[in-house]
């Protein structure tokens, strides 16, 4: 990695906290929105689902346009965009207004990841996977420390200065702006002729499928966990403060997981990685849900760091089955994927009604994990050091394609 990317890594990264921070700041302000707009219950629920939507079902076309026409705009200024919305939802003084600047503030947030994604990946070099890695991990710090950093504005200098936390894109796209060079349009090989999505995606679609259900499996655990361990921690007598810490630790451990993986994948294959990380896990959750006290909180921690190893390490896999098409293909494993993922929290919820929330997760993720250690083991144990592979494949593909 040359000095220039690891600048521009770094820089990338610190765009993907602030990004990620803006992401996460709209939950612990929902009961106070609810109380100065008088919300129903039903108003409340559809807020998190139409952000989550447009922050993550909608990276594809980012990315397509990415990898086609603007080779840095939507990274640079991505943040700006988040900052400006985000930080103007204590202004909204009607529903509809909340809804329009959140739908904003997520496409904001989505327009930065698949780009940002790419870009980071180039700085890298020859150590995507690393780099892939820094770059997630910075991304779920930021996500977890985003709502004690807006709790304690507002809980301070109140609702209505949310706008104070402007400041954070500002400076972040400025940064980006300088620091950040455009995506470089990746040089044809072998002499092939004008290719297509569809041509290169032939040569590698099976591999892609089983690496984007992994993240979606990975993903809806990780959302899973989130959503229902705080009604775990309550019943046992936990404080509002405790549930939240509770929470942090998993994310920070998340993040932590995403980041050793990147060292780890540099000396064994990224299959390996994924497939000792998803078997690690089932023992960890079913510790973690069939027990109580300080033994759930560490337990959870632990599967964390497991559960997190591979998010990033299977996004540089898929754009290494792609290398030019990296913003379209991050977008499809980091936005799509997440968004799809997003969906298992709501579609378990008539089973925790039906029996608990704990049993659900008892269940649930280590049933998830071993679902991704099946298509795992049908990935190719592939190194690091054979990722041009792919890209023979692609150009065989695209003459053939041509021949045709």
């Amino acid at each position: 990695m040359t000095r220039r990317g690891k600048i521009t890594l770094a820089m990338l990264s610190f765009g993907h906290f602030i990004n990620d921070t803006y992401s996460s700041m709209i939950y612990p302000l929902l009961p106070m929105l609810a109380d100065k707009l008088h919300l129903t219950t039903a108003q409340v629920f559809w807020l998190a689902p139409l952000y989550s939507a447009s922050a993550s079902l909608m990276q594809p076309v980012y990315g397509f346009i990415s990898d086609r026409y603007f080779r840095r705009i939507f990274a640079v200024f991505g943040p700006l965009m988040t900052g400006v919305f985000i930080s103007c939802i204590g202004l909204a003084d009607s529903y509809w207004i909340l809804m329009a600047t959140l739908i904003m503030a997520g496409i904001g947030i989505g327009a930065f990841h698949p780009q940002g994604a790419a870009m980071a990946a180039a700085a890298s070099g020859e150590r995507r996977r690393m780099g892939m890695s820094i770059f997630s991990s910075s991304g779920t710090l930021g996500f977890s420390l985003g709502p004690t950093l807006i709790a304690l504005l507002v809980g301070s200098a109140g609702l209505d200065k949310s706008y104070y936390v402007v400041v954070l894109g500002i400076l972040t796209s400025m940064l980006l702006f300088k620091y950040c060079p455009p995506l470089e349009v990746a040089p044809k090989s072998y002499g092939a002729p004008e290719d297509s999505f569809s041509q290169m995606l032939r040569a590698v679609w099976a591999h892609l499928i089983l690496l984007y259900f992994i993240t979606v499996l990975r993903s809806g655990t990780q959302i899973l966990t989130s959503n229902y361990l705080p009604f775990i921690l309550k019943e046992q007598g936990y404080s509002v403060q405790g549930i939240g810490g509770a929470l942090t630790a998993f994310l920070l451990c998340v993040g932590l997981g995403s980041f050793s993986a990147g060292m780890l994948a540099e000396r064994l294959s990224g299959r390996s990685v994924t497939l000792f990380s998803g078997v690690i896990t089932v023992p960890l959750f079913i510790g973690a849900f069939a027990s109580q006290g300080y033994w759930t909180i560490i337990f959870v921690a632990a599967a964390g760091i497991a559960l997190g190893s591979t998010l990033a390490l299977n996004i540089a896999m898929a754009q290494e089955l792609l290398p030019r098409q990296t913003s379209t293909v991050s977008a499809l494993m980091m936005g799509f994927a997440w968004g799809v993922g997003a969906l298992i929290p709501p579609l378990a919820e008539p089973l925790a009604q039906a029996f608990s929330f704990r049993q659900v997760l008892l269940f649930a993720t280590p049933a998830l994990s071993l679902a991704g250690v099946l298509l795992a083991y049908f990935l190719p144990d592939q190194s690091k050091r054979q990722t041009k592979i792919p890209e023979k494949r692609i150009v065989a593909a695209k003459l053939s394609a041509a021949g045709d």
